[in-house]
């Protein structure tokens, strides 16, 4: 028996439920305007990714760019190296000094905090090459003022929507402070490449508040990005969120009790490495949106604990994006319009609602219009999840009971159906989840015509069946229609080795993360 025994709803209830199956859609940040009110472009330019013209969602079809030889270290045009380079130091106390300098910084400056707490009231705005934000420690998780061996930016009575760290510019680091009770996103890169951020904390006091900001470490547009040994805490929409950007590794670091803890979304070739998401909505995902030129590919998620993501979803509505804030509580990993995503020797158990889903775009923009900028990326397709482990203690409480048929509809119509199917005997959501939408129309005798490769993972004792499909769209119509049990009777049901699923990833293979140093 599950943990939690399902609710029992009537036949009426579960009709409501599954009554809107289609989300709407917008961009995770619909602002694209920097703090400074001007909008400023540092020269990356915006890739619609390779084969953007084609909607296969088959596997090789057609050429594949799999990226450069990229070694995770500085790869864009620009360089200090031979132009004068300059440190400033700054202590507390001195915060209108620190944002003088910064409005005025040359070329290749290195600002350099002392342990301590400094207090803002704007945000940090930085529009210069070149430039390293360095403090002498993040601290641990709720240090909201710095002590001997940290440096905390606090901006908790800072002007309202302003963030944080405001940034475009190539070849920016920072490192070793902490990002305290921003008042919109703490950490925010735009338009910039040679990004590192490494050894920082960001982190709002209060948990489950929808009015924190929205991200805690946010490159976006950019190019050559390395998130590493970083924690976010408690940001209203995701901790750490890498989108619309070329060449990412994120590793080595902590997001807990956000809405989603990490999120690659429009993003091309990006490593996710021994990342630890816990205690979340949402673990780890990767997603395509509609609008964004961006056609993301080849991502590898690799040995990363996606453990217990059961936190009541506490986003926004109007100020989050609408997609973050419709996921149900207890989803480990989702890929919407995703394609080459390879996942392996990860932990996922104990996420309430599912382990591992795979999604079409449509779910949450059913208009293939709406898709054009990327060329039509609403599909899904080449998943290859593989030596993974899945400890169990998932899928037997969908969105924690707390369903939505408006807020979260899709977690209501997987709830809907499997409160019927826990009278069939099925006692769970399966570890992996497809929706069963992409390629729009197939014939259902295909089975797997997305190529999802589910391989070689170590499964609880006991398990049955380990894979789903939903056939989303022929379940909610018949459950509509008030037929349960032919709603109920659309869904298949497998085995871990089912053949069709039993394949062998994708070609060509990912590239990324071969030559991370």
């Amino acid at each position: 028996m599950p943990r939690l025994q399902w609710t029992r709803a009537t036949s009426a209830t579960l009709l409501a439920l599954v009554g809107a199956l289609s989300l709407t859609a917008c961009s995770d940040d619909d602002d694209t305007t920097p703090d400074s009110g001007v909008k400023v472009d540092a020269g990356i330019t915006t890739d619609a990714g390779s084969d953007a013209g084609t909607t296969d969602a088959g596997s090789d079809a057609g050429s594949v760019d799999t990226g450069i030889a990229w070694d995770g270290g500085s790869a864009g045009d620009f360089s200090c190296e031979g132009k004068t380079q300059t440190t400033l130091n700054f202590a507390p106390g001195e915060e209108q000094e620190i944002q003088n300098q910064v409005n005025t910084l040359a070329e290749c400056t290195t600002i350099q905090l002392a342990p301590g707490t400094y207090t803002f009231k704007n945000a940090i705005t930085i529009r210069q090459n070149g430039i390293t934000l360095v403090g002498a420690g993040k601290g641990v998780k709720g240090e909201g003022t710095g002590g001997a061996s940290s440096t905390v930016l606090v901006f908790t009575t800072a002007q309202a929507n302003s963030n944080g760290l405001d940034v475009v510019g190539h070849r920016f680091t920072v490192s070793d402070l902490a990002v305290w009770n921003a008042k919109k996103d703490a950490i925010r890169v735009e338009s910039s490449s040679d990004v590192v951020m490494r050894r920082v904390r960001t982190e709002w006091a209060e948990a489950n508040k929808e009015t924190n900001g929205k991200y805690g470490l946010y490159p976006v547009k950019s190019k050559y990005v390395l998130i590493e040994d970083c924690e976010a805490y408690n940001a209203a929409d995701a901790g750490i969120y890498v989108g619309q950007t070329e060449y990412a590794v994120v590793r080595n670091s902590v997001a807990k009790q956000n809405v989603a803890g990490i999120e690659i979304e429009n993003t091309k070739y990006a490593y996710v490495l021994g990342n630890t998401a816990q205690d979340n909505t949402t673990g780890l995902v990767v997603f395509d949106l509609p609008g964004n030129p961006i056609k993301g590919t080849d991502i590898r998620v690799k040995n990363n604990i996606i453990t217990g993501n059961n936190r009541n979803n506490f986003a926004s509505v109007q100020a989050s994006s609408s997609t973050v804030s419709q996921v149900p509580a207890g989803t480990g990993t989702f890929m919407l319009a995703s394609r080459r995503v390879e996942l392996t020797g990860n932990t996922w158990g104990n996420n309430n609602t599912v382990d591992v889903a795979v999604l079409s775009g449509l779910t949450i923009d059913s208009n293939p219009a709406n898709w054009a900028a990327a060329g039509g990326n609403w599909a899904s397709a080449d998943i290859y999840i593989h030596d993974n482990t899945f400890q169990g203690g998932s899928g037997d409480n969908v969105d924690n009971g707390n369903l939505s048929q408006t807020r979260r509809p899709l977690g209501a119509a997987l709830a809907a159906l499997y409160a019927y199917g826990e009278t069939q005997g099925t006692l769970g959501v399966e570890h992996l989840v497809w929706d069963g939408l992409d390629p729009v129309g197939h014939d259902r005798g295909q089975l797997n015509p997305i190529n999802i490769c589910f391989v070689d993972n170590t499964l609880p004792t006991g398990t049955t069946t380990a894979i789903v499909d939903l056939d989303l769209q022929a379940a909610a119509t018949l459950a509509g229609k008030g037929d349960l049990v032919g709603a109920w009777g659309k869904t298949r049901h497998y085995a871990a080795d089912k053949a069709e699923f039993n394949c062998a990833g994708f070609s060509p293979a990912l590239t990324i993360g071969d030559n991370i140093k």
